[in-house]
């Protein structure tokens, strides 16, 4: 019966990760969509779809509140470097110049 119970709590901690995972994938989805506005200002004031200053700005502030919050600096490096990755490709998109098909 113990060995049930372990995995009754195994398996509501899992259904708890899941939803953080839908959470965050959410979260992706309305990051990646602010690209159309942020495109919209990008073309306003001149400045090109990469913009490497502002890119290196967005990273050390995650680092910063990685820090803070005791998270592995190298993985949270990667995971905002492909959310970078993921706007700037939405924003080659938006312009027509994607090379996604």
């Amino acid at each position: 019966m113990k060995g049930v119970t372990l995995l009754t709590k195994l398996e509501a901690v899992r259904e708890k990760i899941e939803e953080i995972d839908i959470e965050i994938l959410s979260l992706i989805d309305r990051r990646v969509n602010m690209a159309e506005k942020v495109l919209e200002s990008k073309r306003i004031n001149g400045t090109s779809i990469n913009d490497h200053k502002q890119n290196e700005i967005v990273i050390s502030r995650a680092l910063n509140a990685a820090t803070e919050l005791n998270l592995d600096l190298g993985s949270v490096k990667a995971i905002f470097e492909i959310l970078i990755r993921m706007s700037i490709e939405r924003q080659y998109e938006l312009s027509g110049k994607g090379s996604l098909p």
